[in-house]
């Protein structure tokens, strides 16, 4: 058992936040078994902010070393700096440097939770296990499949594609509670029908979990209706393959029309919003309040590389700065960087925030001196200033992950 007294600052949905001053969070092997404000304590956190792990919804590991590079452009950004970087980790001892930088910013970070696409190869995604693994961290991770209109040194051979992910599924799938595989075809450019009808027949009988791009640039809209003429557009493309399914994230959906929204919403999928990766690329403005008001689930995620940070208060202060005209309670960014993201994991009794019965994912921010304990106060300067709370400890499942013991 351990105790920890500190200052939680937790969400509780997306329209309340929740401030527990000099409270004692104990943990019992991997779970929080009690809250109070009073009692007695092992550790005296009382200088630092707790907050329950960030959960990074959609994010490249093969591409970390490459974030940010320069091209305000989806297609040709892909072309010029991502295919090539990717290319590297073909070789295992690459991978593994990827990996490991990764998973060590990712909790230097706060982020306790990712959900990955790696390289396409298979040697790239199982490297990224291991390094998750060694670090004790919580992840889906897939092995990006691409089968056609990419690189020759990128392409797959279909079946060997779904081959290998379905391999990976079976060998990290049931490992690790903390683990998981997710399947990851690319989208839809560069992913056949027949790996894509495989794909989604492997996972639907399985119950697991699939995540591809949707929607994010004009001229890929315009290229996949050129790809797929039978399909009314790119969202019937996923649906008319069977890839839209209540385990289902697609990443960035910004320019959908009224019969895309109707199809996202009656399959369940979820949306995993990229505002720094958007801003970045000018692929567009997210349709926030559109995709609420139809009732598709949604969370944050950095999207790097064309993200430029791993950090999620940058992404949450990017998700404000993106919505010109609609105003964004802090809140609500809040919720959509921790209990959403849980949510559309299908986790949300188990993470997302901080509560009895909850898993002990807890990242601990230094308070500088001068700043007023509530909750509007410090959501405010989590969101706007985050460079002044420095993460100075991470836990997840009540492990010390950060700095290493």
């Amino acid at each position: 058992m351990l105790r920890l007294k500190t200052n939680i600052l937790t969400p509780v949905s997306a329209q309340e936040t929740r401030f527990i001053p000099q409270a004692i969070i104990t943990i019992e092997k991997d779970v929080i078994s009690g809250i109070s404000t009073n009692g007695d304590y092992d550790i005296d956190l009382t200088q630092s902010l707790c907050l329950p792990g960030f959960i990074d919804t959609h994010v490249h590991l093969s591409q970390h070393f490459v974030r940010g590079r320069h091209c305000p452009h989806l297609l040709d950004w892909l072309n010029l700096h991502i295919f090539q970087e990717e290319r590297r980790s073909r070789d295992a001892a690459y991978a593994r440097q990827v990996a490991t930088c990764f998973f060590a910013d990712m909790v230097s970070a706060g982020t306790t939770t990712a959900v990955i696409y790696t390289a396409p190869f298979a040697v790239a995604c199982n490297t990224a296990f291991e390094a998750a693994e060694s670090l004790g961290v919580r992840a889906l991770i897939g092995k990006t499949m691409m089968d056609q209109n990419c690189p020759d040194y990128l392409r797959e051979n279909t079946l060997k594609s779904v081959e290998e992910s379905i391999e990976l599924y079976r060998r990290w799938h049931d490992k690790s509670p903390l683990l998981d595989y997710i399947f990851t075809p690319r989208f839809a450019p560069t992913c056949s029908s027949v790996l894509m009808e495989k794909t989604a027949d492997f996972a639907s009988s399985h119950d697991a979990f699939i995540q591809t791009h949707l929607s994010e640039n004009t001229d890929e809209i315009a290229w996949v209706k050129e790809l797929f003429p039978a399909s009314s557009s790119y969202t019937a493309v996923y649906a008319d393959h069977g890839l839209l399914t209540p385990r289902t994230l697609l990443g960035h959906c910004i320019h959908l029309q009224d019969a895309e929204l109707a199809l996202l919403a009656q399959s369940g999928s979820a949306i995993t919003h990229c505002p720094d990766s958007n801003f970045f690329l000018k692929s567009g403005a997210f349709p926030w309040r559109i995709i609420e008001k139809q009732g598709i689930p949604f969370a944050l995620a950095s999207d790097v590389g064309a993200g430029t940070t791993l950090a999620m208060p940058h992404v949450m202060q990017m998700a404000h700065y993106r919505q010109e005209f609609t105003p964004l309670s802090l809140e609500e960014v809040f919720y959509r960087a921790t209990l959403a993201g849980a949510e559309i994991l299908h986790q949300a009794d188990t993470l997302g925030s901080i509560a009895v019965g909850k898993q002990a994912d807890l990242v601990f921010r230094t308070l500088p001196n001068g700043v007023e304990h509530s909750a509007s106060s410090l959501l405010s300067l989590l969101t706007y200033r985050a460079n002044e709370l420095p993460v100075n400890q991470v836990y997840i499942a009540g492990k010390k992950v950060h700095p290493r013991p």
